[in-house]
């Protein structure tokens, strides 16, 4: 038995992670993965050897629509060799890559991204043809609040969304060696691209703002388009001794086990798997309250760690200082709904029923 991944890259991201979570788990399950790759990139993430990998090495973006559909051919070509028992699509452009090909019918087609940020920009057009694009597709997002805006804003058919959340390793996190601190002093972990989704600025600018230099340093753990500004940023704050851009990690477990708080200053997630990450892992959590996802992970007694710096910044450092003081205890009822297992199985259950019982 085989499952099938469409996806952009093994660029270091959260969808990334998110598929090869899912190809981990199906593995125990004697169900190996193909993965279709349409961009020539780097991978940031070691690559198990029960991953078939099959690469378009497209990279001209310019012109990736045309150069997707040429080889759609070759793709038909290589999907037909395998009988699957689970069939997924994650971000644009493999989207529509799955959807030209022979399996497009027979596809969950998964919504990682708010639309959001992206349709600030976007036109009346835009919209309209993401609503034609999903029409009758079978879909999953990752959390419910992006199924309520596909279903409410975008018109999409709430009976053709499922939300299924993403695996976040937790067998794996609670077992992981506990590695001595990679770092000499206490610190605040801020991990994902530095982009501006992610508002990497704002998180320092808190920091700050909040003096919180004097107790604790900050560390960043990603990589982006914004790390020069943040440097200078940095810079200008005379922060140097205090901040630290770390990169993207291959294995970040051990930053992640050893900080004393994870900040999350995001304008918009999906999901957001670090916060989940860092509650299995014991450690604080503050959060934005952004559009989508962190108040599904921050949840009961949590939900006071999230925040509004952008309209309540002081009370945001009063909120961030008091987690770093004392925090609730972190038990399974938050993230036990993450678990590889079940969340495999969710999907596994969700194709059968969609293309297999009809």
């Amino acid at each position: 038995m085989r499952a099938l991944f469409f996806l952009n890259s093994f660029a270091g991201g959260g969808a990334e992670k998110v598929c090869l979570n899912l190809a981990k788990q199906l593995y125990k399950q004697n169900i190996k993965s193909d993965f279709i790759i349409i961009f020539d990139e780097k991978p940031n993430y070691d690559i198990p050897k029960y991953i078939k990998v099959f690469s378009l090495e497209i990279e001209d973006k310019p012109l990736e629509c045309i150069k997707i559909a040429e080889a759609v051919p070759k793709v038909n070509a290589f999907i037909s060799e395998n009988k699957y028992v689970l069939i997924t699509a994650h971000l644009q452009p493999s989207h529509f890559l799955a959807s030209l090909t022979v399996v497009k019918n027979r596809c969950l087609y998964v919504m990682h991204k708010s639309r959001h940020r992206i349709d600030e920009h976007s036109s009346l057009r835009d919209r309209i043809k993401l609503k034609l694009f999903l029409g009758k597709k079978k879909i999953v997002t990752v959390s419910n609040g992006m199924r309520d805006e596909l279903s409410c804003e975008y018109g999409v058919y709430s009976e053709n969304i499922t939300t299924i959340y993403n695996p976040c390793g937790i067998a794996d996190l609670k077992n992981a060696k506990k590695y001595d601190s990679p770092h000499s002093r206490k610190y605040i972990l801020v991990m994902g691209r530095i982009v501006e989704q992610k508002n990497p600025l704002l998180a320092l600018h808190l920091y700050y703002k909040g003096r919180l230099y004097e107790k604790y340093d900050l560390i960043y753990l990603g990589k982006g388009a914004l790390k020069n500004e943040l440097k200078r940023q940095i810079a200008d704050y005379k922060m140097q001794d205090h901040v630290f851009l770390v990169g993207f990690q291959k294995n970040p477990e051990q930053w992640l086990m050893n900080a004393s708080l994870l900040l999350s200053c995001s304008r918009q997630e999906g999901f957001s798997m670090v916060l989940a990450e860092a509650l299995i892992c014991g450690v604080p959590v503050v959060s934005t309250d952004c559009p989508y996802g962190p108040n599904e992970i921050l949840t009961g007694e949590l939900s006071k760690y999230l925040i509004y710096p952008e309209k309540e910044f002081n009370k945001s450092i009063s909120v961030i200082a008091s987690a770093l003081e004392s925090y609730p205890e972190i038990t399974d009822r938050y993230y036990k709904k993450f678990d590889d297992s079940l969340i495999v199985q969710m999907y596994l259950n969700t194709w059968r029923e969609y293309f297999i019982k009809k």
